[in-house]
């Protein structure tokens, strides 16, 4: 499969996987069942995605450099400390502008987790993986390889773009949070070549920072 055709497939893969609990919800009142509906679909979701890209016969510019694998771990882990940090400060400068440094987005998440254990599940490992495919990826990687975006500067704005589309997809008023977070993803994936790193410290940092406040 062309990257091209990959993207596109995974774009609208996506986009279904995000919309359907809801267009379920509208012909079946889902009810309290719908927190298991959005789980199963998001990890079911994660895994078509997965094959998706596995499927794919090219490789973007990014990923012509990969690293070991291993190191790959390692320094999603790096990453996973970076990211954390990265909130902090960033939290703490809002706090410090005077506005709430609370997420809407991470309430609502905690709040389903807490009313359903399961739902964890989609937070960190469904979320995540799909997220780190579409908005890295997809909208990073592949579309600038087959935009030509090849000089710093275009990898630069294809990574604020990428980033952007993240941080609006939350639906959150911490804007520039989620936009921070997403260009330190993109640097990870950029640095190794490998969608992996991103991966494990997306997965991470949402453990990080979901699990203690559903526990």
């Amino acid at each position: 499969m062309k990257i091209s055709k990959s993207s596109l497939l995974t774009l609208i893969t996506y986009l279904a996987i995000f919309l359907l609990p809801s267009v379920i919800n509208l012909f079946v009142r889902l009810g309290a069942s719908f927190i298991w509906v959005e789980t199963i679909d998001y990890l079911v979701g994660a895994a078509l995605l997965v094959v998706i890209n596995l499927k794919n016969s090219e490789i973007n510019q990014i990923e012509t450099r990969r690293i070991s694998f291993f190191r790959a771990i390692a320094w999603g882990i790096i990453g996973t400390t970076l990211v954390i940090v990265l909130q902090f400060v960033v939290s703490y400068v809002t706090f410090i502008l005077g506005q709430n440094p609370a997420s809407a987005n991470t309430a609502t998440l905690v709040t389903l987790a807490k009313i359903n254990p399961f739902f964890v599940l989609a937070i960190t490992v469904g979320a995540p993986i799909m997220e780190e495919l579409v908005f890295r990826k997809v909208l990073f990687g592949n579309l600038s390889t087959l935009f030509g975006m090849r000089s710093n500067l275009g990898l630069t704005i294809m990574a604020i773009i990428s980033s952007l589309a993240f941080a609006f997809m939350h639906n959150d008023s911490h804007i520039f949070l989620y936009a921070a977070i997403g260009l330190l993803f993109c640097w990870l994936y950029h640095k190794t070549g490998r969608i992996q790193t991103s991966m494990i410290a997306h997965i991470l940092m949402n453990g990080l920072v979901v699990l203690p406040l559903v526990m």
